[in-house]
């Protein structure tokens, strides 16, 4: 078998990674809206739609290995490789938390998931994590560094709605039970940890151009 060119390995790479990205942003978007609006069966095709994104990761892996094994890639070429390895599987992470809502969602119904007091704010933060998740998804298509730099501004703006969801909770006048501030809490989580993946897997591309290593990319 004649194996596939290199420069055709790598570009299916950062194809596979944009797919993964934009399925992982489509899962949370539905599972916020079946998160906001109680409708369990969107909740339902977030959780069968996560079989697709780890069958990319497992692309991603297949492809990577045939390059490493094919190819034995040096320099930028490796780091491209190994940085798609990584990326998938923070990717793969994103998927699995835009589950973890539809499973509240799930495991709630027929009552809401979440309290009117709350919904905005949930509703910025699907918002901001989607945007992350999609800014990723074209720096992984297009390499593109700059790009990469927002993706920090926007995870900061995460953070503070993070840090006001638990202002929230603990305020005196918190009229709720506290099984209702527990899924609050790992709602937050969840969308506050997908933002981080999110850049990660911008900061995991930086890497694959610059030859930085991700913690030490100040994006």
């Amino acid at each position: 078998m004649v194996p596939v060119p290199l420069p055709q390995q790598l570009a299916e790479l950062s194809s596979l990674l944009g797919r993964m990205c934009a399925a992982a942003a489509e899962a949370l978007q539905r599972a916020t809206a079946a998160l906001l609006e109680d409708r369990v069966r969107l909740a339902e095709q977030v959780v069968a739609g996560d079989a697709d994104i780890d069958a990319l990761r497992a692309r991603v892996e297949e492809v990577a290995t045939d390059a490493l094994l094919f190819h034995a890639p040096v320099a930028g070429d490796l780091r491209a490789v190994v940085s798609a390895i990584r990326a998938a599987g923070d990717i793969e992470r994103m998927g699995d938390l835009a589950l973890h809502v539809a499973d509240v969602v799930r495991m709630r119904h027929p009552a809401p998931a979440v309290p009117a007091e709350v919904r905005d704010d949930f509703a910025e933060m699907g918002r901001l994590a989607v945007q992350l998740a999609l800014k990723a998804a074209e720096v992984t298509r297009t390499r593109n560094v700059l790009l990469a730099v927002e993706l920090d501004a926007d995870d900061d703006a995460m953070d503070a709605r993070h840090r006001r969801m638990f202002a929230v909770l603990m305020d005196p006048a918190w009229p709720h039970d506290v099984r209702s501030a527990v899924d609050i809490t790992l709602l937050a989580r969840y969308y506050e940890r997908f933002a981080d993946h999110a850049v990660v897997v911008a900061r995991e591309t930086v890497y694959a151009v610059t030859g930085q290593e991700p913690d030490a990319i100040p994006i």
